[in-house]
């Protein structure tokens, strides 16, 4: 494989422990780890096969290094890095927007720059966004790893922990059978991975549309609510207006901050945050305790 190393730059400030934490936290078994300080990522190109590592930044810049089936595919890596890790966000228009409610001020003043943690796969998130419904993040982990070893794509030769790639719908849809055997949820929620599968194949669920039609493609699924399509919308689609109401983190932090705790009022209330709600959901889930929220050693 062909190596390159990638210097991508940023709009100070990037606060990296809930961006950095929510990946290594969710990380999925064979195809994301945290090694040597450094989040890494099996992904597949337009070429081929490519391994993606980022740490977090020392500076104004992220250092990124990647291994390529296909040297030309790095422009492609740029692109999703930078979606992956919010690089292109205004930090100062985000923190005054979420600034001038005072629920959320003294959170944006003590770590400013928090960014949304994407996606190097959307369609591969949208899965893991209907394998992670009610279920806890390492439960979901180590289903989505179960489903990885069962009928992802071996890489060619593994590359530290990274063996596979995450399985393309209609990849999954071709070994049903056996994707069933290591689902071990409730018959209804097996059925509903297949149907979302199903839907990615065929167009039903159209990842190029806009954010707000594949949402409502999702909720036209069977099995799907708004916890899931929201999800897809903030990480799959990096809509940074997505806002997960009804998600126990979000409404426990909204209890504790005075803030309404009914999914509805406070879908109400967080329409003052807009354009940056998926920015206000990382501030609100930082006030918990969470693997999601911390840097790893």
């Amino acid at each position: 494989m062909h190596q390159a190393r990638l210097r991508l730059p940023f709009t100070a400030p990037l606060e990296p422990s809930n961006l950095f934490g929510h990946l290594a936290a969710t990380a999925v078994p064979g195809v994301e780890e945290w090694r040597d300080g450094a989040y890494r990522s099996a992904v597949r190109l337009a070429g081929g096969p490519a391994v993606v590592a980022v740490a977090p930044p020392a500076g104004d810049a992220v250092e990124v290094e990647l291994l390529l089936t296909e040297p030309a595919d790095a422009a492609d890596a740029e692109v999703r890095v930078r979606r992956l890790l919010d690089l292109d966000l205004d930090p100062a228009r985000m923190g005054s927007v979420l600034s001038a409610d005072p629920a959320l001020a003294p959170l944006v003043a003590e770590a400013p720059g928090r960014r949304v943690p994407g996606t190097l796969d959307p369609a591969a998130m949208v899965l893991r966004a209907v394998l992670g419904q009610q279920i806890a993040t390492a439960a979901a982990r180590t289903l989505t790893g179960r489903l990885v070893a069962a009928v992802g794509e071996p890489l060619p030769e593994p590359v530290g922990g990274l063996t596979h790639l995450f399985p393309e719908a209609p990849a999954l849809l071709a070994r049903a059978d056996e994707a069933r055997e290591v689902l071990r949820m409730p018959e209804a929620r097996r059925r509903t991975v297949l149907t979302v599968a199903a839907a990615l194949a065929d167009g039903s669920v159209d990842l190029r549309q806009p954010a707000a039609d594949v949402r409502a493609a999702m909720l036209a699924l069977p099995g799907v609510g708004p916890w899931t399509a929201d999800t897809v919308r903030m990480r799959a689609l990096a809509d940074p207006d997505a806002f997960l109401a009804g998600d126990l983190g979000v409404v426990l932090a909204a209890r504790r901050l005075g803030l309404p705790d009914r999914p509805a009022a406070l879908e109400r209330r967080s329409r003052a945050w807009s354009p940056y709600r998926a920015h206000a959901v990382q501030y609100l889930w930082a006030t918990g305790v969470h693997a999601v929220n911390t840097l790893p050693a």
